[in-house]
């Protein structure tokens, strides 16, 4: 269900300039999780977190039964990746 929510999201987000989303489920029950979506720039990370993309977010996770699981959303873009954290997404979800 989550791969299956990535691409739903991917899809529905990159016309916003999302072009990656990583999802961060925690390590015990009940597997609650965090959408992680990844822009090319940092200004393009500063204009997704508006209530558009938190009702597109909303509405997938409803539709896949994941509600209840979610817990938010935060944005990254692959400009502060590569300057912060030496071009590794591992790094910057740690």
């Amino acid at each position: 269900m989550l791969q299956g929510l990535r691409s739903d999201l991917l899809e529905a987000l990159s016309d916003e300039g999302v072009e990656r989303i990583e999802l961060v489920v925690a390590f015990s029950a009940p597997f609650t999780f965090w959408i992680w979506l990844g822009t090319t720039s940092d200004a393009q990370r500063d204009a997704v977190t508006g209530t558009r993309t938190e009702s597109v977010i909303r509405r997938a996770t409803e539709a896949r039964c994941l509600d209840h699981l979610y817990e938010g959303f935060t944005a990254e873009s692959q400009e502060t990746v590569d300057r912060d954290y030496e071009g590794s997404w591992f790094y910057r979800l740690r």
